[in-house]
C-alpha cells in the first residue's frame, strides 16, 4: 500500500515522500496517527493544494539538516577498545555507542539515522553516515584507541594451571604407588598364613 507522509518517519522517509508499506502498519498506525495518508487520487488533490505548506517545511528541513551537518562533519567521536596479546579486539563499536557518545558531546541523534558502513573491530580512524534528511547524509569521524589488556595475568594463570595439572599428575602418580604397594602386601599375606599351616 503506497501513503504520503505528513510528518517525517525516521524508518520510511520525510515529508511529501510517497512510500510502500504494509496495509496492516498503515491502517493501524501511521494513518490515525496523521502521521500519513493513504495515496490516492482525491489525497493527492487534497495534498496539492496543501503541497506549498509541505514542500516549504520540507525545504526548512532541509536547510536545519545542512546548517546541522556542517556541525557534524567537525565532530571526532572517541572511542576505546580493549585488545588482546595477539591484537584481536574485544567487540566492536555500534551505532548505538556513536548515538551515546554523540548525546554525550550534545548532538541529538537517533540511532536509525547512524550507518555504520564496516564493522569498526580496531584501531584507528574510521567513518559512519549519519542520515539527517532524505538528501543530507553526513559522514562523522570515529576514533578507536588500542587498549591493551593485561597479559602478565593471563600468563600467570596459564603457569599456574600448568601448575595444578602436573600437582595432580604427581599425586595421582603416588596414589598409585600406594595402591600397588597396598596389593603387594594383600598378596603376600595370605602366601605367609599358608606357610603357617
Amino acid at each position: 500500500m503506497e501513503v504520503i507522509l505528513r510528518e517525517d518517519f525516521l524508518s520510511l522517509g520525510y515529508v511529501g515522500d510517497t512510500v510502500r508499506v504494509k496495509r496492516g502498519f498503515a491502517r493501524n498506525y501511521l494513518i490515525p496517527r496523521g502521521i500519513a495518508v493513504e495515496s490516492s487520487t482525491t489525497n493527492e488533490k487534497v495534498l496539492k493544494h496543501k503541497l506549498a505548506a509541505i514542500v516549504s517545511k520540507r525545504i526548512k528541513k532541509k536547510a536545519e539538516a545542512e546548517q546541522f551537518a556542517k556541525i557534524l562533519e567537525q565532530v571526532i567521536v572517541e572511542f576505546t577498545l580493549k585488545v588482546g596479546a595477539k591484537g584481536k579486539s574485544f567487540g566492536s563499536v555500534t551505532a548505538k555507542d556513536v548515538e551515546a557518545s554523540l548525546k554525550a558531546l550534545g548532538y541529538e541523534v537517533d540511532r536509525r539515522q547512524i550507518r555504520v558502513i564496516d564493522a569498526i573491530r580496531g584501531p584507528g580512524a574510521h567513518k559512519v553516515e549519519v542520515k539527517l534528511h532524505s538528501e543530507v547524509v553526513v559522514p562523522v569521524q570515529v576514533k578507536v584507541i588500542a587498549a591493551q589488556v593485561a597479559a602478565p595475568a593471563a600468563a600467570e594463570g596459564e603457569e599456574s594451571g600448568k601448575k595444578r595439572k602436573s600437582r595432580k599428575k604427581a599425586e595421582s602418580a603416588e596414589g598409585g604407588e600406594e595402591a600397588a604397594a597396598e596389593g603387594t602386601d594383600q598378596e603376600a599375606a595370605p602366601a605367609d598364613s599358608e606357610a603357617a599351616e
